[in-house]
């Protein structure tokens, strides 16, 4: 669908035609000739919004304006729900990136107030490779640090490498792709 959106994009430009709304990746039966890479694609930029409850992520695809958002919880790691309105200038960095094969939540550190607010949304996890779902008892210490991560418009999700086992372990969650115009 990614594709599909580029070329559109690619088409509208060569025309001179000028965009003022944002284009949102939806599934569609239309074909169209793609002038870009096959997708998935690197995340460049990660950023979270405690007042909209949504991560955003820089998509490296295209002008670079192309970003993938998805639903988020928001909390502070000590309980405490106050915050300045000096500090409501969201979104915010995200400073630290861990998923949870135990729990299936990612969750991400905010660079934010005093450094303990996250974010944590649901993901799907899973091996690489077919056929091989072993975990040893050693391996359960989650947490796990995130080595990568991509999203694609092409199935409207974003994934992330986990440093985990033998390294193919992945989580992945549903994510809206968009082109900020």
């Amino acid at each position: 669908m990614l594709r599909i959106l580029a070329g559109s994009l690619a088409t509208v430009a060569a025309l001179g035609i000028g965009l003022t709304s944002t284009a949102t990746a939806t599934p569609t039966t239309a074909t169209a000739a793609a002038p870009v890479a096959a997708a998935p694609v690197p995340v460049t930029g990660l950023a979270c919004d405690g007042d909209t409850y949504k991560c955003t992520a820089d998509l490296k695809f295209g002008d670079g304006r192309w970003k993938a958002r998805w639903d988020v919880s928001v909390f502070h790691q000590a309980g405490s729900a106050e915050r300045s309105a000096a500090a409501v200038a969201a979104p915010v960095p995200v400073t630290g990136l861990t998923c949870d094969g135990d729990t299936y939540k990612c969750t991400a550190d905010l660079k934010f107030g005093d450094g303990r607010w996250k974010a944590r949304w649901d993901v799907s996890v899973f091996h690489q490779a077919p056929g091989s779902m072993e975990r040893s008892a050693a391996a359960l210490a989650a947490p796990v640090p995130v080595t990568g991560l991509t999203c694609d418009g092409d199935t409207g999700a974003c994934t992330a490498d986990l440093k985990f086992g033998d390294g193919r372990w992945k989580a992945r969650w549903g994510a809206t792709i968009f082109h900020q115009g």
